[in-house]
């Protein structure tokens, strides 16, 4: 079946003075990607289009209103009889290069949850002299660090901006929920990488609500094109960025020419933590278990993926034996959760060469393989310093005395810590996020959850929502849960819906 798929939107009666033209992208499979060729005429029509629609939609919305298109938006998603999931499960593999089970098991389903209307943050700003313990905030925890100082204010932004990275699906999406939320404009930058889903979710949005949706544009560009970006900069009360180094220079320098505020969200590091607790001889395989989607997810694409685990020694079950009982469900996992067409073989061929000759040279490594190369687990007891993963799937098992001790490790890499993946009873679990805090880290979640944030947890160290309408000094950290125990209960039932159920064969 042949696809010719667009990658932009906006209201399809905006008319230009000169039509627009199009390329189109042949990427294999009959998918053929067509982007519009933006002029300034053409973009100066688009944001016109948004502003008037924002203030069409304020005439006659509420905030309510917003609650209830989403919700509706969301339900079509999660049928998958819709006509926009059956596209995107068509496009979307050749697209991102993942697997459609990876695309529709902990896309759809997983990122839909997160976006429930009752989960959608709407609060008042919190205040940071009223946190300076953990105290309740969602269904977890979240502690102030740092002294207010507020470099940009704006609570009635009129158009946000959004530049996306590809290297997980949904961001677009979340940028423009959160954008209505604050009823702001919005357009999106959506990435090379992955240009699809963030059009035909701004499409699924026009069918319950046009002029919602009107308050949208997608625009697919190149970030080599400056005419463009300074345009749309040019036209922002707010940019928010994700991507990498390279993105950070060159978007940080455009902001400061064009005066436009910033908020940035770059390049990260992100490891798990397993307490001698979790490490008897039941809990330790239910253990990795969940570790073994933290590091399967996006095939550790995300910021927010592991790229080591270290584990408490003293438990029943030792580090290396840990090591061992997580490979086992890497290989359950990978076979429920496969790899895509970006599988990284030759990352997961490095690595294994890199530590098989390590293990036969006598160092303190042990490797266990997959047999495909599909994934790589390796105790190291060689390295006790943080060291980035080759990723697409490798991860390493390293011992520790204390939990505590891991913050020496990682205090160098400060602010660019994020997540940490933590299996650790709650009467230790506070001490230890006090202390990655202070080391730089800004997200505490139970293991298997990494990759989920929730709405109302900060995104390095910032609320989303605040954000687009106040940027200070203050650094958040979110701890996900108030009771780990019943966190990890519900995250097994969520694994084994996720996993269990696909190697499950179908009765005929």
């Amino acid at each position: 079946m042949e696809h010719l798929i667009d990658c932009f939107f906006w209201d399809p009666e905006v008319k230009f003075d000169t039509e627009l033209s199009f390329t189109s992208e042949d990427i294999g499979d009959g998918i053929s990607l067509r982007k519009p060729v933006f002029t300034v005429e053409a973009l100066g029509k688009i944001i016109d289009r948004i502003k008037t629609a924002r203030q069409e939609y304020l005439r006659t919305h509420d905030i309510p209103a917003v609650f209830d298109t989403i919700d509706k938006v969301n339900a079509l998603w999660r049928n998958p009889d819709y006509q926009g999931r059956k596209i995107a499960r068509d496009v979307l593999p050749a697209v991102t290069g993942f697997s459609i089970e990876m695309i529709e098991s902990w896309g759809f389903d997983c990122f839909f949850d997160i976006l429930k209307k009752e989960n959608l943050p709407l609060a008042g700003k919190l205040q940071a002299q009223n946190y300076q313990k953990f105290l309740s905030c969602g269904d977890g925890l979240v502690k102030a660090y740092g002294t207010p100082h507020v470099s940009y204010l704006n609570y009635e932004p009129e158009v946000i901006g959004h530049i996306c990275a590809g290297n997980i699906l949904g961001l677009a999406a979340f940028e423009m929920v959160m954008d209505k939320l604050v009823d702001a404009a919005t357009w999106v930058k959506v990435p090379s990488e992955e240009p699809v889903f963030g059009a035909l979710y701004a499409k699924s949005i026009e069918e319950i609500d046009p002029l919602l949706a009107h308050t949208i544009a997608v625009l697919p560009f190149n970030s080599n094109n400056i005419m463009v970006q300074e345009f749309l900069f040019s036209k922002s009360n707010l940019v928010r960025a994700t991507g990498g180094e390279h993105a950070r220079k060159n978007l940080s320098e455009l902001a400061t020419k064009q005066r436009v505020p910033l908020a940035g969200h770059w390049h990260k590091f992100s490891f798990i933590t397993i307490a001698r607790e979790y490490l008897n001889k039941t809990q330790a395989r239910e253990i990795a278990e969940l570790a073994s989607l933290d590091v399967c997810a996006w095939d550790q694409q995300g910021c927010f993926s592991p790229q080591e685990i270290y584990v408490e020694i003293g438990g029943d079950v030792s580090p290396k034996e840990f090591a061992g009982l997580l490979a086992v469900e890497m290989e359950r996992t990978t076979r429920a959760l496969p790899k895509g067409m970006n599988s990284g073989k030759m990352q997961v061929l490095d690595g294994y060469y890199q530590y098989f000759t390590k293990e036969t040279m006598g160092e303190s490594v042990k490797i266990f393989p997959s047999k495909t190369h599909q994934w790589l687990v390796i105790y190291d007891e060689s390295n006790p310093n943080c060291e980035p993963s080759q990723l697409f799937r490798v991860i390493r098992i390293k011992p520790v005395a204390d939990i505590m001790d891991i913050l020496q490790k990682v205090r160098p890499l400060s602010s660019f810590l994020q997540t940490v993946g933590v299996a650790i009873p709650q009467d230790r679990l506070i001490a230890f996020a006090d202390a990655m805090g202070h080391a730089g880290a800004t997200n505490i979640r139970t293991i298997s959850g990494m990759t989920l944030q929730k709405t109302w947890e900060p995104w390095d160290g910032r609320f989303p929502l605040q954000e687009l309408f106040e940027h200070d000094s203050i650094h958040w950290v979110s701890i996900d849960t108030r009771d780990i125990n019943v966190e990890i209960k519900n995250a097994l039932q969520r694994k084994r819906l996720i996993v269990d159920e696909r190697l499950i064969p179908k009765k005929s």
